[in-house]
């Protein structure tokens, strides 16, 4: 009985060499770091200590509950938001839905919906690539918050205008 699909070959473990795996890596850069960015999450993290030294000292239960709702609130605008329903298109939503999700979302103070989208399906298409605007291969501090103290990499400017 011919057939036009190849067989596929079983390969022994043992005998066969296998090769080895590299992750692919980041070419260096020299970085240019944004003094804005810099400047205004040096303030909000300098107040978000001063925020939680008053959690601990002074503030009413009534502000700290204010605080945790405002938390959850942002939370959902991210993560339903922003992630699942406009990077991910795992949902449909209506119009007041998807308003109610972007004000939820701009809560949490990480740029509007539409820059949080196109540099996470960047992420998702060049993962580990010098055109992922959070390029893990660059190390742990960068691929969290790293990548937004400095310009983009050339790349990620290229990769976000070919995507459009």
């Amino acid at each position: 009985m011919a057939t036009d699909v190849p067989m596929m070959e079983v390969i022994d473990p043992d005998s066969a060499q296998l090769e080895k795996l590299v992750a692919p890596q980041a070419a260096p850069r020299k970085y240019e770091i944004v003094h804005r960015n810099l400047l205004t999450f040096g303030y909000a993290h300098a107040s978000a200590l001063y925020g939680l030294y008053l959690v601990c000292t002074s503030a009413k239960w009534q502000s700290i509950f204010f605080l945790y709702i405002l938390l959850v609130l942002s939370t959902i605008g991210i993560t339903a938001g922003a992630h699942r329903l406009w990077t991910h298109k795992a949902y449909k939503a209506k119009m007041p839905l998807q308003i109610i999700l972007m004000l939820m979302n701009s809560l949490a103070f990480q740029n509007t919906a539409t820059d949080w989208v196109r540099d996470h399906r960047l992420h998702h298409k060049y993962s580990d690539t010098d055109a992922d605007p959070h390029n893990a291969t660059r190390g742990f501090f960068y691929s969290h918050i790293g990548w937004l103290l400095v310009r983009k990499h050339p790349e990620v400017k290229k990769g976000a205008s070919s995507s459009t």
